[in-house]
């Protein structure tokens, strides 16, 4: 008898479940999630780069403009606006740099198919909008309706992460 190669399973899990595919779906949406996050990162990390009183003398500028104009619609909303992000530069900064990472850690947790990839996104959501909340003046148009229309898109991949959460596990 000829003496044959049998083939070593070592890695294999016996299990009668079928390894679980990503839906393509979940990858646009990680796809699109990391690349909101690369904006944010970047532009984080250009602002940490700036020194603090070289961004604080551009907004000062950007004020001493506004000032200078005549009276003009939402003239006094975007002043305090750029006043409020002067005061909070180092916050702002610091918060959304976190918040982004953490997010990103989150979608590819989800790109994985890994549940609580999506508790992580949720938090990170919250942490970016509550930081918002917390900087910006009110009550004031303009940073209603930033929240408003951020609001609107966390909401929006809040949903279409939550349909998809049958595809992945603990």
């Amino acid at each position: 008898m000829e003496k044959q190669d049998l083939e070593v399973f070592d890695d294999v899990d016996f299990n009668n479940e079928a390894p679980r595919k990503r839906p393509a779906f979940i990858t646009v949406l990680a796809i699109l999630s990391w690349v909101y996050v690369a904006i944010g990162v970047f532009s984080a990390l250009a602002n940490s780069l700036s020194s603090e009183e070289a961004q604080i003398e551009k907004i000062d500028e950007a004020i001493a403009i506004y000032d200078s104009m005549d009276d003009m619609p939402f003239l006094d909303d975007s002043v305090a606006v750029l006043e409020a992000s002067r005061d909070n530069l180092r916050v702002t900064n610091l918060g959304n740099l976190i918040f982004l990472l953490i997010e990103g850690i989150a979608v590819f947790m989800m790109f994985n198919l890994k549940r609580n990839g999506f508790w992580l996104y949720t938090i990170a959501q919250i942490g970016l909008v509550s930081l918002m909340i917390m900087v910006m003046p009110w009550p004031n148009l303009i940073p209603t309706l930033t929240v408003c229309v951020t609001l609107f898109l966390v909401i929006l991949f809040e949903i279409l992460y939550a349909v998809n959460l049958k595809h992945m596990k603990a």
